[in-house]
């Protein structure tokens, strides 16, 4: 179990979180929803260790993150960012390979193991047959796909027993998933991470302004506005009307289908409550 308790940050002397509890259960997916400035990626930044709370803790299964070594967490959790670039012209397979670099020791290079494990998250992210193929000549969607293939390499197993296996499950945490993919690409990362969890048992937080995405994927949502919780707990009590009025100043309809999706419905802006 992933869990921040009375988390407050401000970069300088601005806060951008004030007070913020969320707890993401062990294999549960959990949203984390608000406009633009909410400080959505900051409170997923503190989650993951890269950012320490002024005021707050974060724990991973009771533990504070800061007793953690650097290497033993990133074996429990990986970030997704929302845009990848990288210095130099990769492969598929070495990006997805990068994700092995916290199961190595000093001066040690992967071996059959590792390369069985990227091989591994490469076919079930759909992605094995572009494994030679460079990184920057992909798609959006394929990118996508790729560096959440190296996020499972990050936090899966199938090291030597010479090795530290911290065990325990893994933490997938993405920025705005599907923000600059159309409308293919983000049913497709949407089902693909719907899989990783039924398959895999991953516990997922996603950062995200898309109602439906989060919605229709997610258990639990969490809803902040200017860094301050507006709503937490089971995603039909949360994603209501009235929450999205108070957090995004719009009017919509919320449908569900009987398939279980969500659509969430812009209708017209009210007046701007947030501060």
């Amino acid at each position: 179990m992933l869990r921040a308790a009375d988390i407050w940050f401000a970069y300088d002397a601005t806060p951008v979180l004030r007070d913020v509890r969320l707890t993401v259960p062990t294999a549960g997916i959990v949203g984390i929803l608000g406009p633009n400035g909410s400080g959505k990626t900051t409170l997923l930044r503190v989650l993951a260790g890269t950012r320490r709370p002024q005021r707050g803790t974060v724990t991973l299964d009771g533990q504070p993150l800061t007793t953690f070594s650097r290497s033993d967490l990133a074996r429990r959790m990986a970030v997704v960012p929302q845009e990848t670039h990288l210095a130099f012209d990769y492969t598929v397979g070495e990006v997805t390979m990068m994700g092995r670099y916290p199961h190595l020791g000093a001066f040690e290079i992967e071996g059959p193991a590792d390369i069985a494990v990227i091989e591994e998250t490469l076919t079930s992210t759909g992605t094995l047959h572009l494994k030679d193929r460079l990184f920057a000549t992909l798609s959006g969607g394929e990118k996508q796909r790729v560096v959440i293939a190296a996020a499972l390499a990050q936090i899966s197993g199938g090291a030597p027993s010479s090795r530290r296996d911290f065990g325990g499950p893994g933490f997938l945490l993405l920025d705005e998933p599907t923000a600059s993919l159309d409308l293919g690409y983000q049913l497709e990362v949407a089902a693909l991470l719907r899989r990783l969890h039924q398959e895999r048992g991953v516990s997922i937080v996603i950062s995200t302004h898309d109602l439906g995405l989060a919605g229709t994927l997610c258990d639990r949502l969490l809803m902040i506005r200017s860094g301050e919780v507006v709503a937490d707990g089971e995603t039909d009590a949360v994603l209501t009307t009235e929450n999205v009025r108070t957090v995004f100043g719009v009017e919509t309809d919320i449908i569900q289908r009987p398939s279980g999706q969500r659509v969430v419905v812009p209708i017209h802006p009210v007046r701007d409550t947030r501060a």
